[in-house]
């Protein structure tokens, strides 16, 4: 069957397309245990999940986190997969007051492997919520996240990195909807797409009755390498209250000349700058990850080398 995911708070023009991702899912999938998170502080700070599916999976599964008040908790959501497949996970997320939480997300899936990844938070007084994902392969990856910023102060930090290729779809869709008192979102994205691949992202920062003294930034920086890829960016911002700050903007280009004719100039073939430039905004979110899981990052760097080129 046909389901309509990922739909944007306000429709655009329908010649876009962007109004939502249109996908087939299998009628039936086998359901996982549902995974259940309590960070209260008497256990690890940190919670690995991994993600192996099975070749042909068909795999629906739901992950419940909630972290207590003035408790610091990291989480990561390993997802893999060695070819075809598909798999629909959702992750619950309820943090009470002056509580943080980094989520860390990295796909590695197949070429064949159908992916839904749907986050839904609740980000109570004095909260953080800070969300990393790393987008390396995938036929098609659905990403879609929406973050209520209820609380005063609340907060809520994405710092995305992705590479397409082949004729992979990466499809994002993040919502930041303040309705707490100066509470600030701050999206970041970027990326770099090859060969014949499709991207679509969706940034929203909606400043609802309540928000007064709220802030949202969002940002995407997009490096197309390759002529015959499709990339779709709408970032928006929406209000009804009249004391908030909201920006945005999107910078999509090619690699620039000048930076070519220097690296070159120290020695560089083109194939290995293109290489480099292919993996650097994967390499800039993993250097950012918590030194907690600095063996896990190097790990995923050692892989570049099997990432699809």
């Amino acid at each position: 069957m046909v389901e309509q995911i990922n739909r944007m708070p306000v429709k655009t023009w329908n010649w876009l397309k962007m109004n939502e991702a249109s996908i087939e899912v299998p009628d039936e999938v086998d359901s996982r245990d549902d995974i259940v998170i309590h960070a209260d502080g008497t256990g690890e700070k940190t919670s690995e999940l991994p993600f192996v599916f099975e070749d042909q999976a068909k795999t629906g599964g739901k992950i419940e986190i909630s972290v207590d008040s003035n408790i610091n908790h990291i989480v990561l959501e390993d997802f893999k997969s060695n070819n075809g497949g598909f798999a629909d996970v959702s992750t619950k997320i309820n943090l009470a007051s002056h509580a943080k939480l980094t989520l860390v997300q990295v796909h590695r899936l197949g070429d064949e492997f159908t992916f839904i990844n749907r986050i839904e938070a609740d980000v109570a007084d004095h909260a953080e919520f800070r969300l990393m994902q790393v987008f390396i392969s995938g036929k098609g990856t659905y990403a879609g996240v929406n973050a209520n910023l209820a609380g005063r102060r609340s907060a809520f930090h994405i710092d995305t990195g992705y590479l397409t290729n082949q004729d992979h779809v990466l499809d994002i869709n993040y919502n930041a909807m303040h309705s707490g008192e100066k509470s600030m979102s701050d999206i970041s994205v970027n990326g770099a797409m090859c060969d014949r691949s499709v991207k679509r992202f969706r940034g929203t920062i909606d400043f609802r009755q309540g928000a007064i003294g709220a802030k949202g930034n969002e940002i995407e920086n997009v490096l197309l390498l390759d002529d015959e890829v499709e990339n779709h960016t709408i970032p928006i911002i929406l209000c009804v209250e009249e004391d908030v700050e909201g920006n945005h903007g999107a910078s999509i280009g090619r690699m620039d000349d000048d930076m070519l004719y220097y690296m070159k100039s120290r020695g560089l073939d083109e194939e290995y700058i293109r290489e480099m430039m292919k993996t650097a905004c994967i390499d800039a979110v993993l250097s950012r990850l918590p030194a907690e899981l600095s063996e896990f990052a190097e790990k995923i760097r050692m892989e570049e080398a099997t990432w699809n080129r």
